[in-house]
């Protein structure tokens, strides 16, 4: 654990232990393992999560740990072929590209881990008005991220409105792992020059407001914006120039702008159906940035009480996005064989970057094995599509399991 993650996370437990002698105060611990294992020996992630809770007095203190562990074989954005002359450095935490008997230079082996530590605070300053505050610092052999966030919530005298304004900074170090470098934006690999550490930095903003709207029924509304500033290149991604016979003449590192303005608009309704326990959560959201992805994503749970201790959650999500607008798939050449780059210098082939289409399908279950102690289980399924990455379609199953404990 880094010294920064060190530092918080006995900050944050400072803040639980200074009052650990207060007698009525409430104490809960929440853990999760999850595991995310894409087809084709792809991406495959574990994390575990433990949230640390502490209320008294209507204060909420949350102290939340993350370590992540990744590995697997990541797209790099060259094109699927058989020519070998360019070589690359591996994605985070890798050693570098491993084509096996292929010589498919379209995937690089990497291993990875993430650590996170962060808390909240959530403290009413009157009846009808609450302030949240928190931060968060979260490192990986490549990527070293800190940020703070403060949030307003006020409500109307009968509870049945309430307003939320807030804002988040977070400062990013993006670099590769090893060299603690980045490359060139659009440089060839060949002969690329590196640089140093890229920065970026990022401000979120929202407002929103939830009402209910009868006895059965409960409404949110939150608009989202944020504005980056920096390195957004990815420094692992790869373009490459190829020939009418789809042979690779030469790849290029990948090239973002310096500046991302993002939007969203989110909506979502809870109801609670008749007199009956069982309630369905329906939400909405439309995204859209200055770099051109525009999407939509809908996504419906249905929460079917068992018994009284257990109950079962059927979700299904549906996303839908555009392509970025410097998104291409490839680079095509001249007469002479010389690659035509783009004139604004801004390219990536990043499968993320393309359009593509998602749909995830899943179930959780729930259970009191008593007043204490509460169990959940979650499996889902997630196939996406690409309209033009040369891997025109990923899956993956993702498996979840929590304990919560009081005390």
């Amino acid at each position: 654990m880094s010294k920064l993650t060190s530092k918080l996370a006995l900050a944050t437990l400072s803040l639980v232990s200074a009052n650990v002698q207060a007698q009525d105060a409430e104490w809960e611990v929440d853990t999760t393992y999850l595991s995310y294992v894409e087809a084709n020996d792809r991406v495959a992630v574990s994390k575990s999560m433990a949230n640390l809770k502490r209320t008294q007095n209507d204060n909420v203190l949350s102290v939340n740990l993350v370590h992540d562990t990744m590995s697997g074989a990541s797209p790099t954005g060259a094109v699927r072929s058989n020519d070998t002359a360019v070589t690359f450095t591996g994605v985070s935490g890798g050693s570098g590209f491993s084509a096996g008997n292929n010589s498919d230079y379209s995937t690089s082996l990497f291993e990875d881990t993430r650590i996170q530590a962060g808390f909240n605070m959530s403290r009413p300053t009157s009846r009808l008005v609450t302030i949240d505050y928190g931060a968060v610092v979260s490192q990986e052999s490549d990527y070293d991220s800190v940020g703070g966030n403060v949030a307003y919530t006020r409500e109307r005298a009968d509870r049945l409105v309430s307003f939320t304004t807030g804002i988040a900074a977070t400062f990013d170090t993006i670099y590769q792992s090893g060299s603690g470098t980045t490359p060139q934006p659009l440089g060839d690999v060949t002969r690329t020059q590196s640089f140093g550490k890229g920065q970026r930095n990022t401000i979120d903003a929202l407002v929103g407001g939830t009402r209910v709207l009868n006895k059965q029924t409960i409404a949110q509304l939150t608009f989202n914006v944020g504005l980056s500033n920096g390195y957004h290149s990815d420094p692992y991604k790869i373009i490459s120039a190829t020939d009418d016979s789809n042979q690779i003449v030469a790849n290029f590192h990948d090239s973002r702008p310096e500046s991302r303005l993002r939007t969203s608009l989110f909506g979502k309704v809870v109801h609670q159906l008749g007199d009956t326990p069982h309630s369905v959560h329906m939400s909405y959201r439309i995204y859209r940035d200055d770099w051109g992805i525009n999407s939509h994503t809908a996504d419906f749970r249905y929460h079917r009480k068992l018994s009284k201790r257990q109950y079962l959650e059927p979700h299904v999500r549906f996303y839908r996005q555009l392509q970025a607008d410097f998104y291409y798939r490839r680079f095509k050449v001249d007469n002479a064989l010389n690659p035509i780059l783009p004139s604004d210098g801004f390219a990536s082939s990043d499968y993320r970057l393309d359009a593509m289409t998602s749909a995830t399908v899943g179930m959780k279950y729930g259970i009191s094995l008593n007043k204490k102690t509460d169990f959940r289980i979650r499996a889902e399924y997630l196939a996406q599509s690409f309209d033009n990455d040369d891997y025109g379609t990923n899956n993956a199953v993702v498996l979840q399991t929590s304990l919560k404990y009081k005390f």
